[in-house]
């Protein structure tokens, strides 16, 4: 019966406010992309896109796979604000896929964009991605944290 009393830190609500706000946020961006996508026949673009982008599956397979991660940063948030084991538990498995996909698009991005480098300030790139890993990495180790599964733990033993 003690359990009943175990309450959310603030570190849960506001990593798990975070998530639900990136990942509906990315969502929202990912399927407007989508939608727009006929758009890079206008001549503004073609400079920026590389030729044959489209046409390749990583790209598609890469789409698709970001837009489940996003809507599953919904609702595992959602399931860490009610402290389910499951959405920790989910948490961590989606983040760590996020990196990996986020490391294989960076290489795939920079083979793709040789020309366009000239005129992107590496600085700000290299410290955007480091920035985005590090929350990523604080994810996964403030979720694997005991404080943390222990609040999670108790929260399902409820009765």
């Amino acid at each position: 019966m003690v359990y009943k009393f175990i309450t959310r830190s603030k570190g849960v609500v506001i990593f798990a406010i975070s998530l639900i706000a990136f990942g509906a946020f990315n969502t929202f961006l990912l399927v407007l992309s989508l939608g727009l996508i006929s758009l890079r026949n206008m001549p503004d673009l073609k400079p920026v896109m590389p030729n044959g982008l489209l046409s390749m599956s990583f790209f598609w397979i890469s789409t698709f796979l970001n837009l489940f991660i996003y809507i599953s940063w919904v609702i595992t948030g959602i399931g860490i604000l009610h402290l389910k084991e499951w959405a920790r538990q989910f948490l961590r498995i989606v983040m760590a896929v996020y990196i990996i996909n986020m490391l294989v698009n960076i290489t795939l991005n920079i083979f793709l964009a040789e020309e366009v480098m000239a005129k992107i300030p590496i600085g700000f790139l290299i410290a955007g991605i480091m920035i985005t890993f590090s929350y990523y990495l604080g994810v996964i180790y403030f979720f694997s944290h005991p404080d943390i599964v222990r609040q999670f733990k108790y929260k399902s033993r409820e009765y």
